[in-house]
């Protein structure tokens, strides 16, 4: 019968090795993140330690910080979830959620949630669990959780990324009460004007469109904002650092704007040259720097060029104050590079090359403003 149903269903098979493959991804990450954790005990104190694994593992220096965190906090504080997550009974995500609910906590009360949530924790789906976790840390603390809102209070931000086909995202970290009036009055506006007729648009399209109009105002006219749209001769266009658009989306974006800046680039699609007559030639220059560089220069860094420092390479007045001598920074990769040891020079205009703390080598090289020249036939 075994054998029949081997052959009946060779399928299986493949899902037997998928299994497989899972138990031994799992095996390996517990070890990275071990590794992690030994790390980051050694370096606790060096300010810019993380951007050495932001730069080798090729993370963001978010996802670098928070999975040192993550590392530190499941190896030393829940070693039953560690220990299932190496075996594969548990997954790294489902991990990774019990992890962040307790990090916070007292060891003694971290260990009460875990062993409240854990026998069940590789059934649940995620939502599931981070409801149970959620139960289990006001049971196990319910002053600490308390406390630990109040003190979240201050961790209230504002931040945007890109998603796909030109669109982006913007998230609002606050209050659930601030939140949920916020998402209240957006949405008393949005049933208000489908309750009017007429209106061809969904519920939550005209959601997002009340939200833009609150924090714009409803008069083009009296928005003042600056952007950055590249629209090469040909290729897709860019907006800003936040990623690729349509051609036909940056010339709507084209169509709205009051001023425009000409820009000279080489066959490999760098910027040269950025030419203007209103402004002084220092100002003129820094705006080549920055469209030049797009972003900050440091390895994975995204924050746009118009919010980075204009940095020397060579410090003045040794150094020139030429593009040849100057690189955008954001104010941390600023600071990494004259208090936290990190080197940079410039290989190519445009290309620069940062050695590490601890010596690793990583070439930043930009994205060209408009796709390079075919070859010659």
């Amino acid at each position: 019968m075994v054998g029949r149903i081997k052959h009946m269903f060779p399928t299986a098979d493949l899902l037997r090795r998928a299994a497989q493959h899972r138990l031994a991804a799992a095996r390996a990450q517990a070890r990275e993140l071990a590794e992690l954790a030994a790390y980051a005990t050694a370096t606790a104190g060096e300010e810019f330690a993380y951007l050495e694994v932001a730069a080798l593992l090729h993370l963001s220096e978010r996802e670098a910080q928070d999975r040192l965190e993550f590392a530190v906090t499941l190896t030393h504080l829940l070693p039953q979830t560690l220990a299932a997550f190496t075996e594969g009974r548990l997954t790294e995500y489902r991990a990774r959620v019990i992890t962040e609910a307790v990090a916070n906590l007292d060891p003694a009360v971290a260990a009460a949630v875990e062993a409240r949530v854990l026998p069940r924790a590789g059934e649940q789906t995620v939502p599931q669990l981070r409801r149970a976790l959620a139960r289990a840390v006001i049971a196990a603390d319910p002053a600490g959780a308390e406390q630990r809102r109040r003190v979240k209070v201050r961790d209230r931000q504002v931040y945007s990324y890109p998603t796909e086909d030109g669109q982006a995202a913007l998230t609002i970290y606050h209050s659930v009460e601030t939140i949920a009036a916020m998402h209240s009055t957006i949405a008393t506006h949005a049933r208000h004007l489908k309750n009017l007729g007429g209106e061809a648009r969904t519920v939550a399209q005209i959601e997002a469109d009340v939200a833009a109009d609150l924090l714009l105002g409803t008069d083009p006219d009296r928005r003042v904002i600056e952007m950055h749209v590249t629209l090469p001769a040909r290729g897709p266009a860019e907006i800003d650092g936040l990623g690729p658009i349509t051609r036909e989306h940056a010339l709507e974006l084209a169509g709205q704007a009051k001023r425009w800046r000409w820009i000279k680039t080489d066959p490999a699609g760098r910027v040269v040259d950025l030419t203007t007559a209103a402004y002084s030639p220092p100002k003129v220059l820094a705006e080549l720097v920055k469209v030049r560089d797009r972003t900050c220069r440091h390895p994975g860094c995204l924050r746009p060029a118009r919010r980075c420092d204009i940095d020397h390479l060579t410090p003045w007045p040794t150094g020139k104050t030429c593009d040849g001598n100057c690189v955008c920074l954001c104010r941390r990769h600023h600071r990494a590079k004259h208090e936290g040891g990190w080197q940079i020079e410039q290989i190519t205009p445009g290309v620069f090359r940062w050695t590490t703390p601890l010596g690793f080598e990583h070439v930043v090289e930009p994205d060209p403003v408009t796709d390079p020249d075919p070859p010659p036939f």
